[in-house]
């Protein structure tokens, strides 16, 4: 099972859940990488860190990915 931090640790999906909830909500290979990575517990610095891109806009975007999966949930 995928545990989802945050507002993700409400729900736990298995990775065929996951993938259809990314698919559903279609995000795309940015959203779908922050959202691997918010399911792994990651800061949001290092997510910021690793995709390259500053806190604020991870923060923007994690937003957006929150909007996304509530729709499809």
């Amino acid at each position: 099972m995928v545990n989802v931090g945050d507002i993700y640790s409400l729900f736990e999906f298995t990775e065929e859940e996951f993938n259809t909830i990314c698919k559903k909500a279609m995000l795309n290979e940015e959203l779908t990488k922050i959202f691997e990575m918010k399911i792994k517990d990651y800061s949001i610095t290092k997510i910021a860190i690793e995709m390259g891109m500053s806190e604020s806009t991870v923060n923007r975007r994690v937003k957006t990915l929150k909007k996304k999966i509530l729709k499809v949930i």
